[in-house]
């Protein structure tokens, strides 16, 4: 019989083949229809006794799954609030070291929101920071409420919120990407904005550089586009900022305050876009602490042209390997 976490890597993959076969809206409908119409009914059940009614039957769920979470329902700020600690859902994935599709995460929120918009209950706010630790507000739609966020118990609180990419949704859709790029500031889509930063005119620069700065002539990227945190970090602007910087999941301290010296000492509107492969076991650095903004995951693109599949145990590419990787993606996605 099956473990009630055994399951989680099938999705995964699952996930991945709907994606690659026939794309991002097909996958939107798998979720909201088998997924959330099938296997959770129960829930449009429970949504008939309002939040109350949700609160029992995720109690019920968090106790059979083991979750770490906190459940807190507030009626008269007209609200229902989870605070998840550790998911074990995709605590499976990165304890087994599984990535096969480009956003396991949002499949919650792909069930969730259509779901719950059918009883008229309104997903007000969500956020999941790929590392297990996520949270989301509910409320009656058409009504007051009053978050609960900012008080005891807030997941945002915790020094594990540090790590990972955070993915924003509101009112049942998903935010822009932070740190969003001219031409793609709107995008809620990490691939549109790395496609558009490295679309972008190119700057002016001097020739030359180390060989461990890496653009991709067969890409038509100019010299310098793509480098990885090493170089950066080393290197100065006599040869021009970089367009993207890939970052290590876990570059040495004396590194990113390298990155951060150089980063906020660029003016913004030629500092590069921050990027890191964000591999599967959770283990990213606390960017945010190097007063560097969260970088954009490149994982997604790569994954989506086919340039990337993760095997479970095995070494990782380099960061120089990824720019070479990267390069080829986004040359891939501009011949389309």
């Amino acid at each position: 019989m099956l473990g009630c976490q055994d399951f989680c890597g099938y999705y995964d993959w699952t996930f991945h083949y709907i994606r690659r076969r026939w794309g991002n809206q097909a996958l939107g409908r798998f979720m909201s229809e088998a997924i959330g119409e099938e296997s959770q009914s129960h829930y449009s059940k429970a949504a008939a006794d309002g939040l109350r009614g949700l609160l029992q039957c995720w109690d019920k769920t968090g106790s059979d799954e083991h979750c770490d979470w906190t459940f807190r329902l507030d009626e008269q700020r007209n609200l229902l609030r989870w605070d998840m600690r550790q998911c074990p859902s995709k605590g499976f994935l990165l304890n087994n070291d599984l990535n096969a599709d480009e956003d396991y995460c949002d499949h919650c929120m792909g069930w969730i929101v259509p779901l719950l918009d059918r009883a008229g209950i309104e997903v007000v706010a969500h956020e999941h920071n790929h590392c297990g630790q996520c949270w989301a507000e509910m409320r009656v739609r058409g009504q007051p409420y009053e978050t609960l966020s900012g008080r005891p118990g807030d997941i945002q609180l915790d020094p594990r919120w540090q790590r990972g990419f955070v993915d924003r949704w509101r009112a049942g859709i998903k935010q822009s990407v932070e740190g969003g790029v001219s031409g793609a500031r709107d995008a809620a889509d990490p691939c549109d904005v790395i496609i558009a930063r490295l679309r972008s005119p190119t700057r002016s620069h001097r020739p030359g550089g180390d060989s461990n700065v890496l653009g991709s002539a067969a890409a038509g990227l100019r010299a310098n586009a793509i480098v990885t945190g090493e170089t950066y970090a080393s290197g100065d602007a006599e040869d021009g900022e970089p367009l993207v910087v890939i970052l290590d999941d876990r570059p040495d301290s004396r590194q990113l305050q390298d990155v951060a010296r150089r980063f906020n000492a660029t003016p913004s509107e030629q500092r590069p876009l921050l990027t890191c492969a964000y591999l599967p076991d959770g283990g990213a650095a606390d960017f945010l602490s190097h007063r560097i903004p969260r970088p954009i995951p490149i994982l997604p693109l790569l994954i989506r042209a086919g340039l990337y599949q993760h095997n479970p145990g095995s070494p990782h590419p380099t960061s120089a390997e990824f720019a070479l990787l990267l390069a080829r993606a986004v040359e891939k996605a501009t011949d389309h």
